[in-house]
C-alpha cells in the first residue's frame, strides 16, 4: 500500500543515493536510490515523493520535481474620477392606476387560496403519516477515544494498519482475512490435486515398451537422477511477499486490540443514552461483548448494560400495551393494528382481551359496504398485526377495482384466508435482485 507524503533531502552519498527524513520532523527517514531524482536536487530540498510502508521499514519508489512558485501577475489599480458620489441610488416609481392594483390583488388572492387548498392536502397526507408512522429513534454514535488512544501507542509501522482498520471498519477488516484464508486453502488444495496427478502422468511412459521408449533399463534411474535436483531446486524457491498478505498479516495481530477499543467506545455511548438509542443498536453491543469485554472492568460494563436494557424493554414493553389499549379505546383501530405489530419486546404475545378487541374492530372494518380505499388501508394493516390469522371480513365488495385486487393479490401469503373470499390464490411477493453493477453489466453483454 503505497501514498504520498513531504519528505527532506538531508545528504547525498558518493554512490549517488540519497538520505532523507520526513519534511519538518525527525522521523521516519531512511534513504533512497539516486537515478529516482531525474531533476536537478540538493540537501535541503522538499521533495514529493511516492512511498510504500512494510513492516520493515519505509521504500521509497517515485520522486516528484517540485512545482515552480508563478509569479503574480502584474494588476492594473483604478483610481477613479475622484469625485464623492453616492454608492447606492434610490428612484421612486409612481403608483399605478387603481384597477390594476385591484387586479393583481385579486389574482394574488386567487393565488394564495389556492396554494391554501393544496397546502391543506399535504397537511392532511402528512398528518395520516404521522399518525401511521412511530418516531425513529436515535441512533447509536460512537466517539473515537480508545481507538484513538490505542493508535496513538503503536509503533509507526503499524499505525497505517490500525487507523484504515478505523476508518473502513473491523468487519471490513475481518471479512478480508477470511478472504485471505479461504485463498489460501484453495490454493493448498488445488497444489495437492496437482501433486496427486503427477504421478499418475509421470507412469505413462513407465508402461510403454522397450523398443518405443529406446533406452535400457538400467538408464532410467539415472534420468530421474537427473530430473529431481531441479524440482528440489523449484521447493527451495520462496515466492515473494506480497504487500496485501503483509498489511493483512499485521491487521490479524491487531484485530483482538482493535476490537475491544471499539466495543469500549460503543458500549460506553450505550451507556451514556440509554434511555434514548435504538433498541436494536443497544442490542447488538450486548452482542458484541462476548469478544469486546476482554477485561474485568469492560465485563463489568457489560453487565450494567445488559441490566439497563432489560429494564428499558420492559418499561417501553408496558408503555406499548397501555398504549395499544388506548388508541384502541379512541376507535383508531388502523393506528392500534400498526402499533401491535411493533412490540419493544420480541416473542411476548398480546393479552387476549386487547387480542379479542383487536380481532372485532378489523372484522367490522371490513364489510362488503366498505369503500375500497379503506379496505385496502385495513388490510395492510391487519397483513403485519398478531391478529392477521384470526380476522375474519364480514363480507367484500360485490365488484372490487383494480387497485383492491391489487393489494390482495400483493398481501394474500400473510392473509390467505382473505384472498380466498376474492378468489385469489396466495403468491409470494416478487424477490428483489441482489445481483451488484457488475453483474447486471455482465447479463446486459
Amino acid at each position: 500500500m503505497s501514498r504520498r507524503i513531504e519528505i527532506e533531502l538531508t545528504s547525498q552519498r558518493p554512490d549517488g543515493s540519497w538520505t532523507w527524513r520526513a519534511a519538518g520532523a525527525r522521523e521516519p527517514k531512511g534513504e533512497m536510490a539516486g537515478d529516482l531524482i531525474a531533476f536537478a536536487a540538493k540537501v535541503g530540498d522538499e521533495l514529493t515523493v511516492e512511498a510504500e510502508f512494510h513492516m520493515d521499514g519505509i521504500e521509497i519508489i517515485e520522486a516528484f520535481e517540485p512545482k515552480i512558485k508563478r509569479p503574480l501577475p502584474e494588476t492594473l489599480e483604478i483610481l477613479g474620477s475622484g469625485r464623492d458620489q453616492p454608492l447606492v441610488t434610490t428612484q421612486l416609481v409612481a403608483n399605478r392606476k387603481g384597477r390594476d392594483r385591484d387586479r393583481d390583488s385579486g389574482d394574488r388572492r386567487g393565488r394564495q387560496d389556492r396554494r391554501g387548498r393544496g397546502d391543506r392536502r399535504d397537511r392532511d397526507r402528512q398528518e395520516t403519516r404521522r399518525d401511521d408512522d412511530r418516531p425513529k429513534a436515535k441512533r447509536l454514535r460512537p466517539a473515537r477515544t480508545h481507538r484513538q488512544a490505542l493508535i496513538d501507542s503503536l509503533p509507526e509501522e503499524q499505525k497505517l494498519v490500525a487507523e484504515k482498520m478505523m476508518r473502513d471498519g473491523v468487519a471490513s477488516v475481518e471479512q478480508a482475512l477470511r478472504d485471505q484464508r479461504k485463498k489460501a486453502r484453495d490454493a493448498a488444495q488445488a497444489k495437492q490435486k496437482a501433486a496427486k496427478e503427477a504421478p499418475e502422468a509421470e507412469a505413462k511412459p513407465e508402461e510403454a515398451p522397450e523398443s518405443e521408449a529406446g533406452a535400457k533399463p538400467e538408464e532410467a534411474p539415472e534420468s530421474e537422477a537427473k530430473a529431481k535436483p531441479p524440482k528440489q531446486d523449484a521447493k527451495e524457491k520462496k515466492p515473494s511477499s506480497d504487500p496485501a498478505d503483509e498489511f493483512l498479516a499485521a491487521a490479524g495481530k491487531l484485530l483482538p486490540r482493535m476490537r475491544s477499543a471499539e466495543w469500549r467506545d460503543r458500549v460506553e455511548a450505550a451507556l451514556a443514552e440509554i434511555d434514548d438509542v435504538d433498541l436494536r443498536d443497544l442490542r447488538s453491543v450486548v452482542v458484541a461483548s462476548e469478544n469486546g469485554a476482554t477485561d474485568e472492568e469492560t465485563k463489568a460494563m457489560a453487565e450494567d448494560l445488559r441490566n439497563k436494557l432489560t429494564e428499558r424493554v420492559d418499561r417501553e414493553h408496558a408503555e406499548w400495551l397501555a398504549e395499544v389499549a388506548a388508541t384502541l379505546a379512541d376507535g383508531r383501530m388502523v393506528r392500534a393494528l400498526r402499533l401491535s405489530s411493533r412490540p419493544p419486546k420480541a416473542g411476548v404475545p398480546l393479552p387476549q382481551d386487547i387480542v379479542n378487541r383487536l380481532t372485532e374492530a378489523a372484522n367490522a372494518a371490513l364489510a362488503s359496504d366498505t369503500p375500497p380505499k379503506r379496505w385496502i388501508t385495513v388490510l395492510g394493516a391487519v397483513a403485519f398485526s398478531p391478529v392477521r390469522r384470526t380476522v375474519q371480513p364480514q363480507g367484500v365488495p360485490e365488484n372490487p377495482d383494480k387497485e383492491l385486487l391489487a393489494e390482495v393479490t400483493k398481501l394474500s401469503e400473510r392473509v390467505p384466508h382473505i384472498a380466498a373470499l376474492f378468489g385469489v390464490e396466495p403468491t409470494p411477493p416478487p424477490r428483489r435482485s441482489r445481483r451488484g453493477a457488475g453483474a447486471q453489466a455482465a447479463s446486459r453483454s
